[in-house]
């Protein structure tokens, strides 16, 4: 895959305002605009994972399956939503760690696309659509009875919001193992918005038993500082 990718340079403060990657000398996008980066096969992975030493993935799919072990469930009967499920790499580590069946759901078209182009068979279906409006994404769900959420960096920032979290458990029964990573700069408690509040009310009014909070190092910017994420895991109460 380096080769493929041999001409890629990775640019960030104070060369442009933000986290950049030039395809060419005259092709520059943004780390974070998926729809660029999507339509091209392995950018992705090659530029965050390998380039940027991404552990969320690898962080939350471990974390899944620890707490569905720890809750005496079989991976092997379960069926998983990963939310926030890009092209894929979250929903192939589950499937590899055993897990039968993964319906995956991310707001963006191009993930989609991306995901049944480089990862055909790791999803039972995957669905376009977006938790913070509730109603809608969770009637294209209804046909599943999910056993368990998964979900690497969806969480926080300019994705989904904590109310967008609150509804993605509640599709779940009580006693599923949840498990996703958030970074820690949008847990801060001071922020009357942020995911720590609203992780802190969630534990507060019994619909998630929080049992394990992990401070990790989620991936290096494209000029080498580190981002560090939690990694949150329990079970819906």
């Amino acid at each position: 895959m380096a080769d493929a990718f041999a001409g890629v340079r990775l640019l960030g403060p104070p060369e442009a305002d933000g986290e950049y990657i030039a395809l060419s000398e005259h092709d520059v996008v943004h780390l974070h605009e998926y729809e660029r980066v999507y339509a091209v096969p392995g950018l992705y992975e090659y530029v965050v994972q390998e380039r940027l030493r991404c552990r969320s993935p690898q962080v939350a799919a471990e974390g899944f399956l620890r707490t569905a072990v720890r809750r005496g469930l079989d991976p092997g009967s379960m069926t998983v939503l990963d939310v926030g499920a890009g092209t894929g790499l979250v929903g192939e580590l589950v499937r590899r760690g055993g897990v039968a069946r993964v319906v995956g759901v991310d707001s963006l078209p191009a993930a989609r696309a991306a995901s049944l182009r480089d990862r055909p068979g790791v999803y039972a279906d995957y669905v376009v659509g977006d938790f913070l409006l509730g109603d809608a994404l969770s009637v294209a769900l209804r046909p599943y009875a999910f056993d368990g959420l998964v979900s690497a960096g969806a969480f926080g920032g300019t994705h989904a919001t904590p109310k967008a979290l609150e509804n993605a458990l509640a599709v779940l029964p009580a006693g599923a193992p949840a498990a996703f990573t958030i970074d820690e700069r949008w847990l801060a408690a001071s922020d009357p918005d942020g995911f720590g509040v609203a992780v802190e009310r969630l534990a507060a009014d019994g619909a998630l038993v929080v049992t394990e909070r992990t401070r990790f190092q989620h991936r290096v910017t494209t000029t080498g500082e580190p981002i560090f994420y939690e990694l949150i895991t329990g079970h819906v109460g």
